[in-house]
């Protein structure tokens, strides 16, 4: 199997500084000049100056640039470990919903072991694009990823990925992509919200999302399906609720416009008795248009939702029956994916959690 490019680069100036193209005291050429010159990109090359610098064969110098200053490895270069390696991370988002223990997971289990350098996307992939880039340009040896959707991948990251770049997929999937991840089993957990609403006498179900293209919604709804084929009995499609928007990161859409198309929903869906719901805020939106619509819960519409936020000190808050992603420890299998692949393990890892079906008020 061929080497990655950046190797490539690697070697070929540092053949160059043995030949004595680049001597001792010399300053190298731009990074524009320079992947003009290899015809390269500017994550490339940084990675091949990366190494060289790494290596003792050039430093940066304040207004004269990068300058060669060995022709040989230097022996500080090899001697023993260096500083805790440096990790960028972008979110889409957080909140107490999904986000904020996964960055506990993040935060708690980099430690002493690494330094994390934390930047939010939004869920705009060109701002997405532009916070990978600029976090590589920074000097960060590995990556997590919670990307702005499944059937789209960065041009950055793509880069990286088929540059054996140490990267972490959270939350999401990217079939066919060879890059290692951890997320939730979302195609069990599905069809155990499914299968507990139908346990307990809500025979008609459906199912309501945001309006996203992440893998996430999508192995949900498969789960819901699959409880279904179990039963022997069909899952319309008609059933599907998937134009939430209010809840989407950076959308300046108001919860009052997704409240209202949930009305409408649910007048054109009587027959509903049950309701699997991809986000805990969707749930609340959608217990506000069954209240409007003279739906009681859980009487007339049982909900089962993900990712009820911790209620440790406001017992009186409305509690879902939900599934419990183990966000915490999300985060930290993360920064371990990154860490074994700086340490050698290159090898692609799909690490897939287990969810905690918790019951709630939502449900008989």
């Amino acid at each position: 199997m061929s080497q990655p490019l950046y190797l490539e680069v690697y070697e070929k100036l540092r053949g160059e500084i043995h030949a004595g193209t680049y001597g001792v005291g010399d300053r190298m050429p731009a990074e524009a000049e320079l992947t003009k010159q290899l015809g390269v990109s500017a994550i490339t090359l940084k990675r091949a100056m990366d190494l060289l610098r790494d290596d003792g064969y050039i430093t940066r110098r304040p207004r004269l640039g990068t300058v060669v200053v060995s022709e040989t490895a230097t022996a500080a270069a090899q001697a023993g470990p260096g500083p805790a390696p440096l990790i960028g991370c972008v979110l889409t988002d957080f909140d107490d919903t999904f986000g904020t223990r996964v960055l506990t997971g993040l935060l708690d289990s980099s430690g002493t072991v690494a330094n994390l350098v934390v930047k939010r996307s939004l869920g705009d992939r060109e701002a997405e694009d532009d916070l990978v880039r600029a976090l590589v340009a920074d000097g960060v040896q590995g990556l997590i990823l919670e990307p702005s959707s499944s059937q789209y991948v960065a041009p950055a990251v793509l880069e990286l990925i088929t540059q054996s770049f140490p990267v972490a997929i959270v939350d999401r999937v990217f079939d066919g992509v060879p890059v290692s991840s951890v997320c939730s089993d979302n195609v069990s957990a599905g069809r155990q919200a499914a299968e507990y609403l139908f346990s307990r006498g809500y025979d008609h179900l459906g199912l309501v999302s945001a309006s996203s293209t992440v893998s996430t919604v999508q192995d949900r709804l498969d789960g819901v399906v699959d409880a279904h084929a179990t039963r022997g009995v069909p899952f319309d499609p008609v059933h599907q609720f998937r134009q939430s928007r209010s809840t989407v990161p950076g959308t300046d859409v108001a919860p009052d416009d997704d409240i209202a198309e949930l009305e409408k929903f649910l007048a054109a869906n009587p027959g509903l008795t049950g309701l699997v719901v991809t986000e805990h805020n969707i749930a609340v939106l959608v217990r506000e248009a069954a209240q409007r619509v003279g739906r009681s819960i859980p009487g007339d519409l049982g909900i089962v939702c993900f990712d009820q936020p911790d209620v440790f000190y406001d017992g009186a808050r409305y509690r879902f029956t939900h599934l419990r992603q183990d966000q915490t420890r999300m985060g930290s299998e993360a920064v371990d994916l990154v860490l074994a692949q700086l340490r050698g393990a290159g090898q692609v890892t799909k690490v897939t959690l287990p969810t905690e079906l918790v019951p709630g008020s939502s449900t008989r």
